[in-house]
């Protein structure tokens, strides 16, 4: 099966212009520029949520829909005129989650870049479930980045590996990406069961990729991590390498296991301190390397 190639003409990043988001849109800067991207700034207002905030008789969510328009439009005229790139601005209303993945779905984008933890505004949505729920349910990739995060360049990508078919579905995204960037990949073999069997069809699996690295001149290293906590494992394994991007699946079917699966998923989205893409699994077989 042949899968869709990893095109960038469109990010979006939502924003609740924190200094988590500022980060943020550093890296969508970075990979617009990078790409020739369209970038959109994206705000979404939950209509009523900051009732009782205003004492005059005024409309709170007009008043404050039309300041954060004029912010928007202007970051977006400040930002395409220093980095050269077309930029739009979309403020949207309803929740929030609904909103962007909606917003993504409208205007087929093809990365969305967000923040992990907002500390006004999207208090509720950079963290938790909200975060997850865009994650699992985006029509796209989605690049998480957490406020510890040091560079929008990614130089080592860290790709975790289960034993399912479509683990291996984010390796082409992942060579596009370092290819882009220049980057070496540090493939992390997660083993739960450490039997020889397990060990010996696991290992032809990694060879295969190997070899598809090799064939397209990626950097790479392979390593293999045991254990039962396997987003810990990861998580520090990552930063370990001194990693700058996680490369992760968002679910898997519900008869596989793995650490792709949702809370170990949803504990790396909450708690890495890497930026972390997050790819959902299309229909097939996984990954083919010819």
């Amino acid at each position: 099966m042949m899968f869709k190639p990893f095109n960038l003409r469109s990010i979006m990043m939502p924003t609740d212009f924190s200094d988590t988001a500022n980060i943020a849109l550093d890296h969508a800067v970075g990979m617009a520029k990078r790409h020739n991207a369209r970038l959109t700034l994206v705000h979404v207002f939950e209509t009523g949520s900051y009732s009782g905030i205003f004492s005059n008789g005024h409309s709170p969510e007009g008043h404050l829909m039309a300041e954060v328009r004029a912010r928007l439009e202007g970051d977006a005229v400040r930002i395409a005129a220093q980095h050269q790139i077309k930029v739009d601005v979309v403020l949207g209303t309803g929740r929030i989650y609904d909103q962007i993945v909606s917003t993504a779905q409208e205007l087929e984008t093809d990365l969305i870049v967000m923040g992990t933890h907002g500390l006004r505004g999207w208090a509720e949505f950079f963290v938790g479930s909200n975060a997850f729920k865009v994650v699992t349910q985006s029509p796209c990739p989605v690049i998480s980045i957490p406020e510890s995060s040091k560079t929008a360049d990614y130089k080592h990508i860290i790709l975790p590996l289960d034993s399912t078919p479509e683990s291996r579905q984010k390796v082409r995204i992942a060579v596009a990406i370092a290819k882009m960037c220049g980057a070496s990949i540090h493939i992390a073999s997660l083993i739960t069961d450490d039997a020889p069997e397990v060990r010996f069809d696991f290992d032809k699996k990694v060879k295969q990729i190997v070899t598809y690295l090799e064939k397209e001149g990626i950097q790479h290293s392979e390593n293999v991590l045991v254990g039962s906590n396997l987003a810990t494992m990861t998580m520090n394994f990552g930063e370990s390498k001194g990693g700058d991007l996680i490369v992760m699946m968002t679910e898997q079917e519900p008869n596989l296991t793995g650490f792709l699966m949702g809370p170990y998923a949803q504990q790396i989205v909450n708690h890495s301190r890497i930026p972390v893409l997050s790819i959902a699994p299309e229909e097939g077989e996984g990954f083919h390397l010819t």
